[in-house]
């Protein structure tokens, strides 16, 4: 572990009014009017006797502090304590109990960490009484679609699913838009019961192109996508983002609508300053292929965090200034934005701390905030 001094990352406390789907023009929120200041390092996860970070792909934190780091070279997760303290390696590479044969994707659901994607099970992961996660169990089944999130709070009773609403051949580029249909899926005896479409998303389309005749299909990411997504909250509780439509959408178990927050956000627009920092390496032509299934205008958020304090963490912009993040309380106002290096991801906020990765100099650096 080592603890550095301030950094000057960029941070300021600042109010707005609420956010409503009332759009009045003084209820217009302006990213840009939101002055910066600093934040302070705690510290950083480094490399150490016990611990050497390559590939960092995902840092989790429990309701107690505790950090897992997960990486995919070689792939592993790594315990810390809530100070940066390396405590152990909780999985290894391997087709054993508890191993990771491939890259698995964690979820966490209070202190239980599942990992899908293993060699096509759900492998758990459960504290000892030394506070170590350890190997639990493995759930053999066959899942109906990929996993989007653990909904039960104490097992794996109750779980996302996602499934395609159309299923398009190989060489057939898909429209704009397409759907995604989330399905609620529950173990009872052994067996699986499919609850069908309890939510859907709509997904913005990669860029696609056919080369080989045909026999080749490349994909390639495209910045400011219009893109729905799902994140499974406490309580059985689901968080939808629809950038769409401006939205932030919380649903109850029983997928009432629960609560939702409509923002006004002044349009800004794509640039060409904005093709050239995203694809610098691209040719003219090329670009101008990609500009032509970019908006003009930017989402307004193209992700969003929920921290345990019930505040809103919105990825507005990405630019040669670094990563723009716009804080929110639960009502929708702004309360606060952030910028950092472009080679920072923010990937956990909790306690008024986030854990960053740092894709530079591999590590997970924390700073403390006070919003």
């Amino acid at each position: 572990m080592n603890h550095k001094a301030i950094f000057p990352l960029l941070f300021i406390l600042c109010f707005f009014n609420n956010c409503t789907s009332d759009k009045a023009d003084n209820d217009i929120l302006d990213y840009s009017t939101i002055s910066l200041s600093s934040m302070e390092m705690e510290f950083s996860i480094t490399e150490s006797e016990s611990y050497l970070p390559a590939q960092l792909t995902r840092v989790m934190v429990n309701e107690e502090g505790y950090i897992l780091v997960t990486q995919r070279a070689p792939k592993s997760i790594h315990q810390f304590d809530s100070l940066g303290n390396y405590m152990a390696q909780i999985a290894r590479p391997g087709r054993g109990p508890g191993e990771l044969s491939q890259y698995a994707n964690p979820h966490f659901r209070g202190n239980i960490l599942f990992m899908s994607n293993n060699n096509g099970m759900i492998t758990e992961y459960r504290q000892n009484d030394l506070n170590l996660f350890e190997h639990h169990t493995d759930h053999n089944y066959r899942l109906p679609g990929p996993l989007s999130g653990v909904r039960s709070p104490n097992g794996f009773q109750e779980f996302y699913v996602s499934e395609d609403s159309v299923d398009y051949p190989f060489t057939v580029i898909p429209p704009e838009f397409t759907t995604d249909l989330i399905h609620l899926v529950k173990v009872t005896d052994d067996s699986l019961q499919i609850q069908e479409q309890v939510l859907s998303i709509q997904k913005h389309s990669y860029y696609l192109e056919l080369t080989n005749n045909g026999n080749t299909m490349s994909h390639y990411f495209l910045p400011y996508r219009y893109s729905d997504y799902l994140n499974v909250l406490p309580g059985e509780k689901t968080l939808v983002l629809r950038p769409s439509s401006s939205a932030i959408e919380i649903y109850d178990k029983e997928f009432n609508l629960e609560h939702k927050v409509v923002l006004n956000i002044k349009e800004r627009k794509v640039t060409e300053k904005d093709m050239e920092y995203h694809f610098p390496e691209n040719t003219s032509s090329e670009k101008r292929d990609r500009r032509s299934l970019i908006k003009d205008v930017k989402p307004p958020f193209t992700r969003v965090l929920m921290d345990n304090k019930d505040r809103f963490w919105l990825f507005t912009d990405e630019t040669e200034a670094g990563k723009e993040y716009v804080i929110l309380n639960y009502s929708g106002q702004a309360i606060g934005r952030i910028l950092f290096p472009s080679h920072l991801l923010l990937n956990t906020i909790r306690d008024d701390r986030i854990y960053l990765i740092n894709r530079e100099n591999p590590s997970v650096d924390v700073y403390s905030i006070k919003v």
